[in-house]
């Protein structure tokens, strides 16, 4: 439920200001913290380049730390030490007929309505919007820092792997707003909000895969039947 839940609101906020990214020239930490009547969680999003993206996912109510880590062209999930590989459980998914994206139909996309007001989080001026989803008013703040953007950016490039076993992307109504290009999350309402960011270098052994990833062949093979 906390991975589910945090790739969610992560991709949220990366659809909000995704057009006109630009790249990190250094590594980037960015830890948010998100509020839930289940309890508070924190997500740590590792940015090196679009080929090492790490987001470790933590809350006082799990028993371990889960992460999504993207290696190359490859995502994987880690629970403890225990690894699996996203494209091979898509794919089980889908042949199971439980992927793949719903259609909804034509939504209108999100309009953001500037308040005037400013906020200044974990360091960061921003302004704050607010906009309505699904019949639901929303208030956000965002700033312009490139290095934040590209961090949540690189959550994008995670997202792809779990796109298909979503029934729906979340990004495709948001990102349409042209008066909110290249600007940064840094708080959505009461649930999401930068903790801290920084750019100190990043080992290279928060890219690695503690254990090698879980062979899924036969239990496949077994859920395609099933699905049947």
């Amino acid at each position: 439920m906390i991975m589910k839940q945090g790739v969610y609101l992560c991709l949220v906020a990366t659809a909000i200001m995704m057009s006109g990214a630009q790249v990190a020239s250094a590594d980037v930490t960015a830890i948010y913290k998100m509020t839930s009547p289940k309890g508070n969680s924190t997500q740590t999003i590792h940015y090196k380049d679009k080929q090492h993206v790490r987001v470790d996912m933590a809350s006082a109510n799990a028993k371990h730390e889960m992460s999504m880590l993207k290696l190359d062209d490859k995502v994987y999930s880690i629970t403890g030490k225990t690894v699996q590989d996203m494209g091979q459980l898509a794919g089980m998914m889908a042949a199971m007929g439980k992927g793949g994206k719903s259609n909804p139909g034509e939504q209108a996309p999100i309009k953001y309505e500037d308040t005037g007001k400013t906020e200044t989080i974990a360091g960061i001026k921003g302004k704050v919007y607010r906009f309505v989803d699904h019949g639901k008013q929303h208030e956000v703040v965002l700033g312009q820092d490139k290095d934040l953007q590209a961090a949540v950016l690189g959550v994008v490039e995670i997202s792809k792997s779990s796109f298909g076993m979503m029934a729906e992307d979340p990004t495709n109504r948001f990102q349409q707003d042209a008066s909110i290009k290249s600007m940064a999350l840094l708080r959505m309402d009461d649930v999401m909000r930068l903790q801290s960011m920084n750019k100190d270098h990043i080992q290279n052994s928060v890219f690695e895969l503690p254990s090698k990833p879980q062979q899924l062949g036969g239990m496949g093979a077994l859920l395609k039947s099933l699905g049947k």
